[in-house]
């Protein structure tokens, strides 16, 4: 499982869906919930969590594909066996792991050290409490509370 900790920065609340905007290391990702979180405020440290076969990746990314989240990255290792391939990149997140099949893999031509784009559906990444200090988990603590209360 990839973990990023990123800063939200944004909250769209919608009647279906509601949209997060956080950041990390200088890259945005949208964030798409049926649900908002109760205890989520615009400046609150989150972890993002994104599977890594939830990571899909393009060697050149076209144009126009519904996936909102594209961000770009270098191959820092790769591990592979018959059917499946492991990617690590190097991106302003951090390390991101992507699980591709050898077909795909095989397809793109990619090899360590290429540019790539990894692209991150927003439904797919979950978001979390960053929990770094006793004043933040006290925080999200009374946040239970006062929902349990109701």
């Amino acid at each position: 499982m990839n973990k990023i900790i990123a800063k939200v920065i944004n909250i769209e609340p919608g009647e279906i869906v509601s949209y997060i905007q956080v950041e990390s290391g200088g890259e945005k990702l949208r964030l798409i919930k049926s649900v908002l979180p109760e205890w989520l405020s615009v400046g609150d440290k989150v972890e993002c969590c994104i599977h890594e076969a939830s990571v899909c990746v393009s060697k050149e990314c076209p144009g126009k594909v519904s996936i909102e989240n594209r961000i770009g990255g270098r191959i820092k290792d790769i591990r592979s066996n018959d059917t499946l391939c492991e990617l690590t990149f190097e991106s302003g997140l951090g390390d991101v792991v992507a699980l591709i099949t050898q077909v795909s893999f095989n397809e793109l031509d990619l090899q360590k050290e290429n540019e790539a784009t990894m692209l991150m559906r927003g439904v797919d990444i979950s978001v979390e409490p960053h929990i770094d200090t006793l004043d933040t988990l006290e925080r999200y603590r009374a946040v239970a509370r006062i929902k349990d209360a109701n």
